[in-house]
């Protein structure tokens, strides 16, 4: 009878060899592990999310401007967000259409429906993230490895339906940046398609400062924005957004229907 032999490989020496590296996930699996790491079925159960937002703006030559509006968002359907602004005016959507209230009225001019569905999505996907990634018109492609501030991360690229934003600016391939480790987005970030650099050469990178766990999701409470330039350069801008939420209570369809019929 003959003897086999076995050969035994350390697992050192076939990591050496090309057919041993590990495979880049399919974009779909890191957004599902950023997802939940960031307790994205907890969100999807809270109902009606209230965020009372302000942003604080610095622009390169010093001037400062603030702003602040409050969000109502549905957790289990992003096709439900109303905002109210400073002022009186009122913006919404629901699964039957997009309006405008404003100066005591509702505005029934044509293009009210797409600015107010433009004007939302551009408020809520930056300040939402990474739940908001899974918003109607926003598709997640390829993925590769980078090094981000000396960490292992993913980078996917994120393009949109065309008119997702209000600002054609933004609507172009953003990347995510997400951490090999636990899973964490740690920058969004946008530039200028071409044809508009000749308008807009500044892009935005958004970095999450911190997060408060409600009901085991962690929801975002201050956003660092900051302008860059096509190659990636940070500028003197800067744009801090802070966020009070707090869940305002069960789905209720009702808050983001119009609030008068058009005529």
């Amino acid at each position: 009878m003959k003897k086999r032999l076995f050969i035994f490989i350390p697992l050192a020496l076939l990591a050496a060899f090309p057919g041993a590296a590990a495979e880049t996930p399919e974009p779909a699996a890191i957004v599902e592990r950023m997802l939940a790491a960031a307790g994205a079925e907890q969100f999807s159960e809270m109902g009606i999310l209230k965020l009372e937002v302000v942003e604080e703006e610095t622009r390169n030559d010093g001037t400062r401007s603030g702003h602040e509006y409050t969000l109502y968002v549905d957790t289990s359907n992003f096709a439900n967000v109303r905002m109210e602004l400073q002022g009186g005016s009122t913006v919404g959507c629901s699964e039957e259409g997009c309006w405008a209230f404003r100066d005591g009225k509702l505005d029934d001019r044509q293009q009210t429906p797409y600015m107010a569905k433009t004007t939302l999505n551009q408020s809520l996907f930056p300040i939402m993230l990474p739940f908001t990634v899974k918003m109607e018109g926003v598709w997640v492609k390829e993925a590769k490895e980078i090094q981000w501030d000396g960490r292992e991360a993913w980078s996917l690229a994120v393009p949109f339906a065309k008119g997702f934003f209000v600002s054609h600016v933004l609507t172009t391939t953003w990347s995510l940046v997400v951490a090999k480790d636990d899973n964490s987005l740690l920058a969004a970030t946008f530039v200028p398609p071409v044809e508009y650099r000749k308008v807009e050469r500044k892009g935005i990178r958004y970095r999450t400062l911190k997060t408060e766990d409600i009901e085991d999701a962690q929801i975002p409470t201050q956003i660092l924005s900051i302008g860059i330039n096509v190659n990636g350069m940070e500028s003197g801008h800067v744009r801090v957004t802070k966020i009070k939420p707090s869940v305002y209570g069960p789905s209720d369809p009702t808050l983001f229907r119009s609030p008068q019929p058009a005529k």
